[in-house]
C-alpha cells in the first residue's frame, strides 16, 4: 500500500496552502502523488487536510484521500493513520512518501520496491541522500505496529535506522518547505524539462 503523506501545517510557507502552490505549472501536491499513481501498489491513500487544493486531483489519480484531524500534533498522526489503514486492509507493506517531495521519479520508487522484494517483504528499505535515510520509504507488514507508536513531529525517521538504503541525489530527494525551496525548484524543473 502507498501512503501519500500529505496533512502537514507548512508553518514555514507562510499561511497559503503549499501544496496548492505551482511548480512547473502544475500544482506542487501532484508531482509526488503523479510519480507514485502507476506504481504497482493495490492500495494508494493521501492522508490530508480536507481543505487540500489538490484533493480531487489526488481522486482522479487513484489516491483514496484520508483526513488527518490531528494534524497539528506532528507528521506521527499521519503516518499512525496510514499504518492503521495497511493493517485494516492486510497490506504486506506499507510505502510512505511526502507530498512535497516533488522530484522523486518513478524509477527511484521502482528501485525501492525491488529491494524490497529481494529482501522477501522482511526489510524496511528507505531512500538515502548523502548516507542519511529518508522518505520515500517502505516498511515491511511487521513495522506497521512500530509505526502506530509514533509521536511528534518526526514521523517515522526513527525506524529507518536499519533500513537497507536506495541512493538518490541531492535533487531528486528535496523537499519543499519554504518560497525560496519552491523557487529553486522552479529553477530545476525549468532547467531539467
Amino acid at each position: 500500500m502507498l501512503a501519500l503523506l500529505a496533512a502537514g501545517q507548512s508553518r514555514r510557507f507562510g499561511n497559503r496552502d503549499k501544496l496548492s502552490a505551482m511548480l512547473g505549472g502544475k500544482m506542487l501536491g501532484l508531482h509526488a502523488a503523479e510519480s507514485g499513481a502507476d506504481m504497482p501498489f493495490a492500495h494508494k491513500l493521501v492522508i490530508a487536510s480536507p481543505e487540500r487544493g489538490c484533493v480531487e486531483e489526488w481522486r482522479q489519480l487513484g489516491y483514496q484521500p484520508i483526513t488527518n484531524a490531528d494534524a497539528a500534533q506532528g507528521q506521527a498522526t499521519s503516518v499512525r493513520l496510514a499504518a492503521v489503514h495497511a493493517i485494516d486492509r492486510g497490506a504486506t507493506a506499507l510505502c510512505i512518501m511526502l507530498a512535497d517531495m516533488p522530484f522523486v521519479t518513478r524509477d527511484h520508487l521502482g528501485q525501492l520496491i525491488d529491494a524490497f522484494e529481494q529482501s522477501a517483504h522482511q526489510s524496511t528499505v528507505a531512500s538515502s541522500r548523502g548516507g542519511q535515510a529518508m522518505p520515500p520509504a517502505i516498511f515491511p507488514s511487521g513495522a506497521l505496529q512500530s509505526l502506530m507508536e509514533l509521536e511528534g513531529d518526526s514521523g517515522a525517521r526513527g525506524l529507518l535506522s536499519d533500513a537497507y538504503l536506495v541512493a538518490g541525489d541531492d535533487q531528486m530527494l528535496i523537499d519543499i518547505d519554504t518560497d525560496e525551496d519552491l523557487a529553486q525548484a522552479n529553477l530545476i524543473f525549468n532547467r531539467t524539462s
